[in-house]
């Protein structure tokens, strides 16, 4: 099995091919399915003892909606990064670290993941890229990390970034099928149940809580001849693990309005409308993208002149649910 030059052992590429297939028949929008496929299918590779699948969602902050711990779940949610740190040197460097790389001095800096009294004795994080205006950027992160010494090698690095590559597609695939929807229905003719708008969001979580609470309370009243508790205890469990992955990715989506305005906008524009929203001042804009000042201010005009607003804060209000 190939991927540009890279080249796997047999055991490897079958797991990679079985992993491939699944991404391919998961049901759009399952995320914690997804993100639990690549640490499942790393584990058959190589040990892991915990995980976890973060984003990037401003210049300050990380939205972690997948963490494993070696035996549970986390919750998800957020934390903040500083310019220093892993996040910092995934997000500038473009490509994997390495625990060999600094024996772990640059992971052990930052948040601990897995059992706080031992730090891990190897680790990978690869960035999870996404296509932007003919290249790419780093719009998150996936790390594996284990207690054994010397534990990954080059074929296990080579396999997470494979994954991480066909994972950011498969979420770059289903962005793409939700804008082909959308064109089916005039603007002014959309329902408020927007996936990003607050009532969607009250919807979503809603439904959600409805589905656990009759299901709790069949529970509470005692099962019937012939019910399987545990494995009904066991789905409620994996509906929660869902539901808090849904809940935390809801901090990178776009507003119901914020989506509209983007389809106005070109790729470059769409591109500088992000930073905008991540705080970046047209100068830090202009060094990102490699452009002018000048050009950057331009675009900035002209995204503001769209938005129908004079503040660049009013464009991450729009951009920003949260």
């Amino acid at each position: 099995m190939t991927d540009g030059s890279a080249a796997f052992s047999l055991v490897v590429a079958r797991a990679l091919e079985t992993a491939d297939f699944s991404i391919r028949h998961l049901a759009p929008g399952d995320h914690r399915k997804l993100y639990n496929l690549v640490r499942v299918t790393m584990s058959t590779i190589a040990p892991v003892d915990s995980f976890y699948i973060a984003f990037l969602r401003d210049e300050h902050m990380l939205v972690i909606p997948y963490v494993y711990d070696g035996h549970e779940h986390e919750h998800s949610g957020f934390q903040a990064y500083g310019p220093e740190g892993l996040t910092a040197w995934i997000k500038k460097n473009a490509r994997a670290y390495r625990y060999a790389s600094d024996q772990g001095r640059l992971l052990h800096k930052g948040h601990t993941f897995g059992d706080h009294e031992r730090l891990s004795s190897d680790a990978i994080v690869v960035p999870l890229l996404e296509s932007v205006d003919g290249g790419q950027r780093v719009a998150g992160l996936a790390s594996m990390l284990t207690y054994q010494p010397d534990a990954y090698g080059d074929e296990t690095v080579l396999a997470f970034e494979w994954l991480a590559r066909r994972t950011m597609r498969a979420l770059a695939r289903e962005r793409e099928d939700a804008h082909e929807m959308d064109g089916f229905v005039e603007r002014g003719e959309r329902t408020s149940l927007t996936h990003g708008s607050v009532p969607g969001v009250v919807e979503m979580v809603s439904h959600a809580l409805g589905s656990m609470k009759e299901t709790i309370t069949s529970l509470i009243q005692g099962p019937g001849d012939g019910v399987d508790s545990t494995g009904t205890l066991r789905d409620l469990l994996e509906q929660c693990e869902r539901l808090q992955t849904d809940v935390a990715e809801l901090l990178l989506m776009p507003t119901a309005e914020g989506g509209d305005l983007l389809i106005t906008l070109t790729p470059r524009e769409r591109e500088i409308a992000g930073l905008i929203a991540d705080g970046l001042s047209n100068e830090q804009i202009a060094t990102r993208l490699v452009i002018s000042e000048k050009t950057a201010k331009t675009h900035v005009s002209r995204i503001l002149r769209k938005f129908g607003v004079r503040q660049r804060s009013a464009v991450a209000a729009k951009l920003r649910p949260f």
